[in-house]
């Protein structure tokens, strides 16, 4: 087993290819006997070998698609370097991901800021891009937009309520009649 020890402190740590280059040698036992061996003497007895920094796993994981599009929308320079370098890593990847990225940074803006101005030229620019579907839909809608960017009113509260509505009725898993509804709603 000196064999398995020298590929071992030469950084080899795969058991089964271990397994494959002794088998290859005229080792008979099984794959288990071996990956108990491996566990027991080498992973206790042969210290592995130092590794270099590049080598190391990083402490930050990919993130999930709802977190990437997060990052995405978020403002770049208000995060963290790595998440920094993620994002302009998919930006540079992929041009029409970087398109959508800035088209929905300026809509987000556009409508916490309530700019009214800025409706026409971000149509102009989503229409042709990637948020076309999106862009075509408001087109279609465009007085509904205006208003709300406008107007002071918000229907914010009656969709919270229809919402917790459906929660509720969904919870009971729609066997719930008019009367234990309202004992439910006003109970909560």
């Amino acid at each position: 087993m000196d064999y398995v020890r020298r590929r071992w402190l030469e950084g080899c740590r795969n058991a089964t290819r271990l397994y494959r280059e002794v088998c290859d040698r005229g080792y008979r036992e099984s794959a288990k006997t071996f990956r108990q061996w491996v566990k027991v003497r080498l992973r206790d007895e042969v210290p592995a070998p130092a590794l270099s920094r590049a080598s190391h796993k990083s402490s930050w994981h990919t993130p999930s698609s709802q977190q990437t599009v997060r990052l995405l929308t978020a403002d770049v320079d208000t995060l963290p370097r790595n998440e920094r370098a993620f994002v302009n890593a998919i930006s540079s990847a992929s041009p029409d991901v970087a398109a959508a990225a800035g088209l929905a940074r300026r809509f987000q803006s556009m409508i916490c800021n309530r700019e009214t101005a800025a409706l026409k030229p971000w149509l102009h620019d989503a229409v042709t891009g990637p948020m076309s579907p999106f862009a075509r839909g408001i087109r279609r809608d465009i007085d509904a937009v205006y208003a709300a960017l406008t107007m002071p009113w918000s229907t914010g509260p009656v969709e919270g309520k229809i919402n917790k509505l459906k929660l509720i009725k969904r919870s009971m898993y729609g066997r719930a009649g008019m009367d234990l509804l309202r004992s439910r709603i006003i109970g909560t």
